[in-house]
């Protein structure tokens, strides 16, 4: 089997040769090269290539965020980050605003939107500091939020109704075959699972949201239901494209998306729209990293196929084995590994097999399971850490599911 292979059948809980191992490697490219400590042998490669260095599976979420160096992204891409949505060249669709004035200016990791409605203006203002770069942060960060009044709602929610989304089927499908059977190529959604959770996550500072949701939830249920039109396109778009699995919501966590508001204002529509995908052939992926304790007992109902970058003890309270028994029978966990494990400061070399050793003791037959690094391999990994997790993986043989209930 060759790793797309594998990655697919562990989705279906089919058999498979070995488990998938498929960890995140971009965001440790990034902060190498920004520091000029990028080891040679991974010089000028892209997330295949180096996925074809170490031996595993390809982690091809979203983009390739290598193939476009940082010093070389248009700043362009970032015109409506604040919103929740950039533009990238591996994207099955663009965002795009021509039918109100928008004003975009960048110099020197500055940048400043500005969005003239009939209700009134929006302005952002995001920066993005070389320190960041060698962190591995991709994305500049917001300073100016698009919502800090009352009287911003009303713009705001035009600037969505007027937003456009371009399909851009060519652009993904080169994504698609530079990844080729190296992997699956998921294709960019929201990175809100449902437009309430892009009010909290994107355009709010979150304790300004926290007030105002206690407050007033209603002002902002009413916005909430004026942007879903606009999801709506981006999921038709995504339902038409090419891909086999769709990456729609992230930054799940029991203190930010706190139960009772994850149960009301994210699972439903999350829900829904991994309904939609799966009457048009996809499967939907969720971005679950953060602290999923008390939110488990909400997951099943949330129909995710796949729940990626899955981050368990000791950066969360559960194990995977505790992960995979809560999120669900149906649901495949990609992840699993916690970041830290893989650096010497946070966990010894010794600390680090008796981890693994507990892991893969609880792996049962390793159905639906796709073995990888939450979030991603951190820019101070010891990469002999991965080399010993494939020897694990190999170690481990076979995956033959197991009957249904069991792990």
């Amino acid at each position: 089997m060759n790793d797309r292979e594998r990655m697919l059948a562990a989705l279906r809980g089919e058999p498979t040769d070995y488990l998938p191992w498929a960890p995140r490697m971009d965001l440790w490219a990034i902060g190498q090269k920004a520091r000029g400590t990028l080891p040679e042998r991974f010089r000028d490669m892209n997330t295949a290539e180096m996925a074809d260095e170490l031996g595993v599976g390809c982690h091809a979420v979203r983009a390739d965020w290598t193939i476009v160096p940082w010093d070389d992204r248009p700043p362009e891409d970032f015109i409506f980050r604040a919103f929740g949505f950039e533009n990238h060249p591996d994207f099955p669709y663009r965002i795009e605003l021509n039918s109100l004035p928008v004003e975009f200016t960048y110099e020197h990791g500055k940048y400043r939107t500005v969005i003239r409605t009939p209700a009134g203006v929006v302005e952002t203002y995001m920066e993005y500091e070389d320190s960041m770069a060698r962190d591995g942060i991709t994305n500049p960060e917001v300073k100016r939020h698009v919502i800090e009044a009352g009287d911003d709602l009303e713009p705001v929610a035009q600037v969505y109704e007027h937003f456009e989304v371009v399909p851009t089927p060519a652009a993904y499908r080169s994504f698609h075959e530079r990844i080729g059977t190296r992997g699956l190529a998921l294709a960019q959604g929201p990175v809100s699972g449902s437009p309430v959770h892009a009010i909290l996550h994107q355009l709010m500072d979150m304790q300004t949201f926290f007030y105002w949701y206690m407050d007033d939830p209603e002002s902002l249920r009413r916005l909430g239901a004026r942007m879903a039109p606009f999801y709506d396109r981006i999921l038709d778009v995504l339902c038409q494209s090419e891909a086999e699995v769709i990456w729609w919501g992230a930054n799940y966590d029991q203190d930010t998306t706190w139960p009772p508001f994850f149960a009301e204002e994210i699972a439903p529509y999350v829900a829904q729209v991994g309904d939609r995908l799966r009457a048009a052939g996809k499967l939907m992926a969720s971005h679950c990293d953060g602290e999923n304790d008390m939110l488990l007992p909400y997951f099943p109902g949330c129909r995710f196929d796949i729940a990626e970058s899955v981050c368990t003890e000791p950066m969360t309270k559960r194990s995977l084995k505790e992960l995979r028994e809560g999120m669900g029978a149906t649901t495949t966990i990609w992840g699993g590994l916690p970041a830290v494990a893989f650096m010497n400061g946070p966990m010894s070399d010794a600390s680090f097999e008796t981890h693994l050793d507990k892991v893969f003791d609880e792996l049962g037959s390793g159905k639906r399971l796709i073995l990888g690094v939450s979030d991603n391999v951190p820019v101070d990994a010891n990469l002999a850490r991965l080399d010993r997790v494939t020897e694990r993986v190999r170690a481990f043989g076979p995956v033959t599911p197991s009957p249904a209930g069991q792990l």
